[in-house]
């Protein structure tokens, strides 16, 4: 076997790993899921886990990294559709509460480490990286574009992303716990929109 295929091999197999703890977190939650049970639910040896990752804390590094890179990815298809400034803005949102409304796997698992971290300095740390990264991420691909179509933030790009992945990240965690009625759906949209819109000049 080739040096290549061997590294997409084990590439393949790392990936493996990262989604089987992404299904056993989103079902039992991090403070109830073992290195075994992440090794159970990929179907492999607990040393295969190992072998990809030092420990559990590496793993959960690499979950977040994970999860964050779907969220962030349907995201950016949505913004990609194109059309007006302000239509765009519109989608934006509305496809990032669709996401935390949908109370996917990636979701359950972001919302379930976070809250554990309030008590986990290294886990705490791993969630630190997480948002500093979405929000990095978002001033550097959505902010910029914001100001090329003509929009000019009220406030730093920081704090605006702050607003905004706040804003959508209560709803969530409101969402898993005393869920909205549906007749408030467009309601909770209209006032996201409100609160965007109030930070930027057209």
């Amino acid at each position: 076997m080739s040096a290549r295929s061997s590294y997409k091999k084990s590439e393949a197999s790392r990936r493996s790993v990262v989604e089987a703890a992404v299904r056993a977190l989103a079902n039992q939650g991090f403070a109830r899921t073992s290195v075994s049970d992440i090794a159970d639910s990929a179907g492999m040896s607990k040393g295969v886990v190992h072998y990809h990752f030092a420990n559990k804390d590496d793993l959960i590094t690499r979950v977040l990294e994970h999860c964050s890179e779907i969220v962030r990815s349907r995201i950016r298809v949505a913004w990609d559709l194109g059309g007006a400034p302000t239509e765009r803005i519109r989608r934006l949102l509305r496809e990032a509460w669709a996401i935390r409304r949908e109370g996917g796997p990636e979701i359950r698992v972001m919302m379930d480490l976070m809250t554990q971290a309030v008590h986990d300095t290294h886990l705490r740390g791993a969630v630190r990286k997480m948002i500093q990264a979405t929000r990095e991420q978002v001033i550097a691909e959505f902010m910029l574009s914001f100001q090329t179509l003509g929009l000019r933030p009220k406030v730093s790009p920081t704090v605006v992303t702050r607003m905004l992945m706040a804003s959508l990240d209560g709803l969530c965690m409101h969402q898993l716990f005393d869920p909205q009625d549906p007749t408030e759906e467009e309601e909770t949209l209209r006032a996201l929109e409100i609160v965007a819109f109030s930070l930027f000049e057209l």
